[in-house]
């Protein structure tokens, strides 16, 4: 029999990579890029930012969109040879040990950590407005639902906060097996009512967001576990990451979207966002801006693989999972340090320190905790999934 490493070797580190090709480096500096944008929307309101940058921020939470296009595009760049004929019961499940691999340990170390401080220190898991304490609802079930990652499937609130996203795309995989075969590798029609359906649920998201009762920042901002609107969001950018990579396979695409299409696109969007465009209107250019950046190896290609934008993009998921610690003590700053010192000084160094402290601790979790967190989760995983009597453990 035959180990798993044969068959999983090319997706062992996550690498944004076709088979046999170099890294596609400008689509991980795009996920670092769209990651700070949503620090920024979370950690600093929008209005002390000069004109132009004022409605970048803004409209921040659409960066998380982003992530779920490319979600469904790396996927199926990736793993897509492993459903080509469809789903099958040990290929699904080596996939999710993969992706569980890939989210869970940072996950569940921080979660405990705070489930961990917020009984040492005041006895208890709810713990209302104290820093990096924890206040659930209704702390039994959020506990579970957070500790599975299924909290936003419509069942409760994320605890820690950006977390929500992480959970929709946990229940977007497990559809992945299902969705693969027929939009990547069966007739464009299905492919084409693929790319229907993503529109259609990106479209009904924004539908319930004016219908559910909560506040928003825009018709695409939902957030919120207890309803199943952050899911049907997610769903919708996923099944168009899986067409966009349809349509990156198709070779013409390659010349052309390689091209000037990208800066094209990049200036849609920044004037849609000036403009006030509606979300759903800047919403369909995320497809085409992950197309364009897969293609290009020209300056715009360049420009997200320069090493900082790149690095950013290795330590998004350590510094978005993490950023919400942050909040707090740059309140405090904010009010306490324009006191001692001129404001424009004051923002400056608090900017400075939390750029430095945030990405200092995003380095730390990457690599004690992510990697090799991932690593043992990996092996856990092959020496579950291996076939009975293979003694051969996969490499790595």
């Amino acid at each position: 029999m035959t180990s798993i490493a044969p068959a999983t070797e090319r997706i062992r580190q996550d690498r944004i990579a076709p088979a046999g090709k170099e890294e596609i480096d400008a689509l991980t500096g795009i996920r670092g890029v769209a990651a700070c944008l949503v620090i920024a929307y979370h950690v600093y309101p929008s209005e002390q930012f000069p004109w132009g940058l004022h409605q970048l921020v803004a409209r921040g939470y659409l960066a998380v969109d982003i992530f779920f296009v490319l979600s469904g595009f790396v996927m199926a760049l990736n793993y897509g040879r492993m459903f080509h004929d469809g789903p099958t019961v040990r290929g699904t499940l080596i996939f999710l040990m993969r992706r569980v691999a890939r989210l869970y340990p940072l996950y569940i170390v921080f979660l405990a950590a705070r489930v961990a401080y917020s009984f040492a220190a005041y006895g208890s898991i709810q713990v209302p407005h104290y820093w990096f304490a924890m206040n659930p609802e209704h702390p039994v079930k959020d506990l579970i639902a957070n500790s599975l990652m299924i909290q936003s499937w419509g069942i409760s609130r994320a605890i820690t906060n950006p977390t929500w996203s992480i959970s929709t795309e946990w229940g977007a995989y497990f559809l992945f097996p299902l969705m693969l075969a027929p939009i990547l590798f069966r007739r464009w029609p299905l492919a084409l009512g693929a790319a229907l359906i993503g529109v259609g649920l990106v479209l009904l998201a924004g539908f319930l967001t004016l219908h559910d009762g909560m506040g928003h920042n825009g018709r695409l901002d939902a957030f919120d576990g207890r309803t199943l609107v952050p899911l049907v969001r997610c769903l919708g950018g996923f099944i168009l990451g899986l067409v966009t990579y349809r349509i990156y396979r198709w070779a013409p695409v390659a010349q052309f979207a390689g091209g000037g299409l990208g800066w094209l696109v990049v200036v849609l969007l920044l004037g849609g966002i000036l403009l006030h465009v509606t979300d759903l209107v800047l919403f369909l250019l995320f497809p085409p801006l992950v197309l364009c950046l897969a293609c290009d190896r020209g300056a715009l290609g360049r420009f997200f693989a320069w090493g900082p934008i790149f690095q950013s993009g290795v330590l998004s998921y350590a510094i978005y999972v993490l950023h919400n610690v942050w909040i707090g003590p740059l309140n405090w700053a904010r009010i306490v340090l324009p006191l001692q010192m001129p404001h424009w000084v004051a923002e400056s160094v608090i900017a400075f320190c939390f750029v430095v402290s945030l990405f200092g601790v995003a380095m730390a979790a990457h690599r004690w905790v992510e990697v090799p967190g991932r690593r043992v989760v990996r092996r856990l995983g092959d020496w579950l999934l291996r076939p009975r009597g293979d003694t051969r453990l996969s490499r790595g």
